[in-house]
């Protein structure tokens, strides 16, 4: 006598097939239950995969998250040594100075990335870092030789950031540079607080030079894990090289020739500005609006961190952030408007959390896209120039954006110095959203 199994194809799906007596089955006969479609989310899924393995991308979040975990340990140990040794203010507003001066050179910084081979420049530049910072600690040495040491380890430092952004544009195919710039956002922001707490539990409880020893080790960590990546070489350039400051200004006219990457430039650069207005008010709007203590700032500095990296999250597997980069971008400004106006606003502390945590979606929303739609964009040739410029126009846009909020807390009052805020980022926005409806080719 046969008797009949049910047999289960995946996805909710059964057959019932027939079968001989005892162990003798009759082959099974059903349909593949895949279709097209799931064939072909299959194998996108298998190139992804060979991808991210053939790039060991994943070594190369994970250097920049341990450097930036031991840079700010060492930073943040560093200022609370200049502090205990000069009980100056001053003097720690000189080793910002030190940090800042190299940041100006991006244009140049990026255009060192331009014609190198980018792994090798990453690994000595990480090495660089390394051996100053281990200086520092065996040597002790004082105030003015710090600052020198310190000036050192940034040239360092500027070098290296424009490049780990010219190298995703150099290695990661176009439908990974989504992905691959959330999971380096996410590396970073994490280092960056991460590192921050275990420099001041440093300083706290040990000897400073500890975290500097931890940071050297950082480096050395770091340039072990791109020895992992495949080589970066330069790509050809279209026409001879003038040489390299001729090359570097020629880079420069991209931002002026080319209108998808003017307006992200402007949409960032603008951002950065707009959002370090209200830096100098959210203390006084925690202290005196909302009358509450310290630990209600950090909460809010917290939450930003937080939208953030939910949105770098993110972009590891949506495929509306790789496929509409241009709108997601413009959606990620108009909404951190939305969210540092309703942080104005907030009546409680609980409030002005939510807010800030929508602030930080929109963050990150506007740098994961907009530096995937520079390096879509930007010839090849010029990134690291670009790069380099947007990202010293943000550092020096953050600068400015603070001596301005400091002004307009001081004349507007902290509630009216977010809505300042959010008026210059809605303005930031009109150009952006004007191309949102077509993304570049």
């Amino acid at each position: 006598m046969g008797r009949v199994a049910m047999v289960s194809l995946g996805r909710d799906r059964y057959v019932w097939v027939l079968g001989g007596t005892g162990v003798d089955m009759a082959e099974p006969q059903y349909e593949d239950p895949m279709t097209p479609a799931d064939r072909a989310a299959s194998r996108r899924d298998e190139r992804s995969s060979v991808w991210w393995r053939r790039t060991r991308y994943p070594a190369f979040a994970l250097s920049r998250f341990i450097s930036q975990a031991g840079d700010m340990a060492a930073i943040t140990a560093l200022t609370v040594h200049v502090y205990a040794i000069t009980d100056s203010g001053f003097a720690v507003g000189a080793l910002f100075v030190a940090r800042v001066l190299p940041r100006i050179l991006g244009l140049l910084a990026g255009a060192v990335g331009d014609r190198t081979e980018l792994r090798r420049l990453m690994i000595a530049c990480d090495l660089v870092c390394g051996i100053v910072f281990l200086g520092i600690a065996v040597v002790d040495p004082g105030y003015l030789a710090l600052l020198v040491l310190v000036f050192v380890a940034e040239c360092a430092a500027t070098v290296a950031l424009p490049a780990s952004r010219t190298m995703i544009g150099r290695v990661v195919p176009d439908e990974h540079r989504t992905a691959a710039n959330g999971l380096l956002l996410a590396a970073v922001a994490v280092g960056f607080a991460g590192g921050s707490a275990l420099g001041g539990l440093a300083a706290a409880a040990w000897d400073y030079r500890w975290a500097l020893v931890a940071n050297a080790g950082s480096f050395v960590i770091s340039a072990l894990l791109l020895t992992r990546l495949p080589t970066a070489t330069p790509v050809p350039r279209t026409t001879p090289s003038a040489g390299f400051l001729a090359d570097a200004v020629a880079g420069l006219s991209v931002l002026r020739a080319d209108r998808w990457v003017t307006t992200v430039t402007i949409g960032m650069v603008g951002i950065a500005f707009a959002a370090s207005i209200d830096r100098p008010a959210m203390i006084v709007l925690v202290e005196e609006d909302l009358r509450s203590s310290g630990l209600g700032y950090g909460l809010a500095l917290g939450g930003i961190a937080l939208g953030a990296l939910v949105v770098s999250l993110a972009a590891l597997r949506s495929k509306m952030l790789n496929g509409r980069s241009m709108a997601v971008f413009s959606l990620g400004v108009v909404v951190q408007a939305a969210g540092h106006l309703a942080m104005g606003v907030s009546p409680v502390v609980a409030v002005l959390v939510a807010a800030a945590v929508v602030a930080g979606i929109g963050n990150g929303m506007e740098s994961v896209c907009g530096n995937s739609l520079l390096q879509r964009s930007t010839p090849q040739e010029s990134l690291g120039v670009v790069m380099g410029v947007v990202l010293s126009g943000s550092f020096l846009a953050n600068a400015l954006g603070s001596v301005v909020g400091g002004a307009a807390v001081g004349l507007l009052g902290a509630q009216w110095t977010f809505v300042v805020a959010a008026a210059v980022m809605m303005a930031c926005a009109v150009p952006v959203l004007r191309r949102s409806r077509r993304e570049p080719g």
